[in-house]
C-alpha cells in the first residue's frame, strides 16, 4: 500500500508501510495516465490549506493560555509527519507528539522546532539522543523514572497518569509515586497528562467514564499541589475531547 503527501506545487511522496520512499511527481503521474499506464498505486492527497483551517479552528476553541500540541505519530497517521509538522510550525504550533524516539529525531533533522514529546517507551541506552535532539520523554511508570534519573543526564519528561486507558503511565491511585517522580534528580518535569480514551463518544456510559477520568486527573493534580509541588504544563484533551468537553 502506498500513502502519499502533496502540498501546493510540490511533488508527491510515495510512502510505503515499510518505510521506503519513492517520488511520483504530478507531471509523471499525468504522463502515465495519458499513456494509459495503470500502476495500481494509491495515494492520499493532503490539502495543506485545509490542515491549516482545521488547526486554526481548534485553536479558536481553546482558552487564551491553552496551546495546541499536534500529534504526528506514525508518520502523522500516514499523512506525512515532516510535511504536516512543517506546515503547522509555520502557523505558530510549537508542540508536537510522536510515538517513538526515531520519529522525534526525524522531525528535528527536518528542522522542526518547538517541543517534541515521545508518547511511548524509549530504551535507557538512548538517553543521550533524547538530550542531543532536545526531545521530551514520557514517564511510563515509576521504575522507568528511576532508571532515567539514574543515567545522570538532565532529561526533560512528561508524567503520564493512567486514569482508565490502562496502556501506559502511573495509575491515579498511586499519588505517592507520582509525587516521588517530581523529586527525582536529573529529571526536568515539563508536563503531566492523561488521555481520555473514549471522549469521542457521547453515549451516556462513555460520558460517565470520561468524567470519571477527568475527576481522577484533577484529584492527582490537587494531591501534587497539596504537597507543595509546582504543577508543570497540563494536557488531557484530544480533538474529540476538546469538542465534546470544552470546559
Amino acid at each position: 500500500m502506498f500513502v502519499g503527501v502533496r502540498g501546493k506545487g510540490k511533488s508527491m511522496e510515495q510512502l510505503t508501510d515499510t518505510g521506503c520512499i519513492t517520488i511520483l511527481t504530478e507531471e509523471k503521474r499525468s504522463r502515465e495516465e495519458a499513456n494509459g499506464i495503470k500502476t495500481g498505486r494509491a495515494w492520499l492527497e493532503i490539502k495543506l490549506d485545509h490542515l491549516i483551517h482545521n488547526a486554526e479552528a481548534l485553536k479558536a476553541l481553546m482558552p487564551e493560555k491553552c496551546a495546541l500540541m499536534a500529534v504526528v505519530k506514525a508518520n502523522a497517521y500516514g499523512h506525512g509527519a515532516c510535511r504536516v509538522a512543517e506546515c503547522l510550525n509555520g502557523i505558530g504550533v510549537e508542540a508536537f507528539a510522536v510515538a517513538t524516539i526515531d520519529e522525534g529525531i526525524a522531525l528535528r533533522k527536518q528542522g522542526i522546532h518547538g517541543e517534541i514529546l515521545i508518547l511511548g517507551y524509549t530504551d535507557i541506552a538512548r538517553i543521550h539522543q533524547l538530550v542531543h535532539y532536545d526531545l521530551m520523554q514520557t514517564v511510563v511508570d515509576y521504575d522507568y523514572a528511576e532508571k532515567l534519573s539514574g543515567c545522570k543526564c538532565r532529561v526533560s519528561v512528561h508524567i503520564k497518569v493512567d486514569t482508565g486507558m490502562h496502556r501506559l503511565g502511573l495509575t491515579a491511585e498511586e499519588p505517592d509515586k507520582i509525587a516521588k517522580v517530581f523529586r527525582l534528580p536529573y529529571l526536568r518535569i515539563c508536563g503531566i497528562f492523561t488521555h481520555l480514551c473514549i471522549s469521542d463518544s457521547l453515549d451516556p456510559k462513555a460520558v460517565t467514564y470520561t468524567k470519571g477520568q477527568i475527576n481522577k486527573f484533577y484529584a492527582v493534580l490537587k494531591n501534587i499541589t497539596d504537597r507543595g509541588l509546582t504543577l508543570p504544563k497540563l494536557h488531557i484533551q484530544s480533538s474529540y475531547g476538546l469538542l465534546n468537553y470544552p470546559e
